[in-house]
């Protein structure tokens, strides 16, 4: 059989295309549904596909639900909750009409999720992973931000406060998965992914209903 392991930068390169589409898209649709709807555009669309994903992982793996404990409550609405705020906060800052410059900002969110790690789960971050981090993200930054582009400063706070909200969000999930250790990591993610999108939809549901 061919060595298939490095199929996770093709993995990478589609995904990184298919977020920035998205975030493109979603930014598109804040003129007609708001802030507020168009975030939840995000987490109504994928959670149907979460559930299909969710049942095929218990037919695939032959594995039952997880059964989390109370902790896990905790940690998925912290993820929950922050990724709300961080897609609102970078809708939010795109509506500043520096699109490129706030999808760089976002992209310092690596950087502060190996600090939320480091504060939070205890997440040791090696000098080798450390040096990725800081290069991967200051060439990000560096492609984004040429000469004359500019920004203002609450752009540019939102965009910082995205990032910020986003990590959180990471170590939210990841803090969650962590919990259900009886269950294999495939299992444990895709059941997150799904509690997750079900609960922020539901939320962003009844906030819009009221308001």
């Amino acid at each position: 059989m061919r060595d298939q392991s490095w199929l996770w930068v093709v993995f990478t390169l589609i995904a990184a295309a298919s977020q920035t589409v998205r975030n493109a898209t979603q930014r598109g649709l804040t003129a007609s549904l708001g802030t507020a709807g168009a975030t939840q555009v995000r987490f109504l669309f994928g959670a149907p596909f979460a559930l299909v994903f969710l049942a095929g992982t218990v037919i695939a793996l032959s594995e039952s639900l997880p059964r989390p404990p109370l902790i896990y409550g905790a940690w998925v609405t912290l993820g929950a909750l922050a990724q709300i705020a961080a897609t609102a906060l970078m809708l939010a800052a795109m509506n500043e009409r520096a699109f490129v410059v706030v999808y760089a900002y976002t992209k310092t969110e690596p950087v502060q999720v190996a600090l939320f790690g480091l504060i939070f789960l205890g997440d040791t971050v090696t000098p080798a992973m450390a040096a990725a981090i800081i290069v991967a993200t200051a060439g990000v930054v560096i492609m984004a931000l040429k000469p004359g582009t500019s920004s203002s400063i609450q752009a540019t706070l939102l965009g910082l406060s995205s990032a910020a909200s986003f990590a959180l969000s990471v170590v939210g999930f990841r803090g969650a998965i962590l919990t259900l250790d009886k269950s294999s990591y495939g299992m444990a993610a895709t059941f997150t992914l799904a509690v997750g999108l079900i609960m922020q939809t539901v939320l962003l549901s009844l906030y819009l209903g009221l308001w």
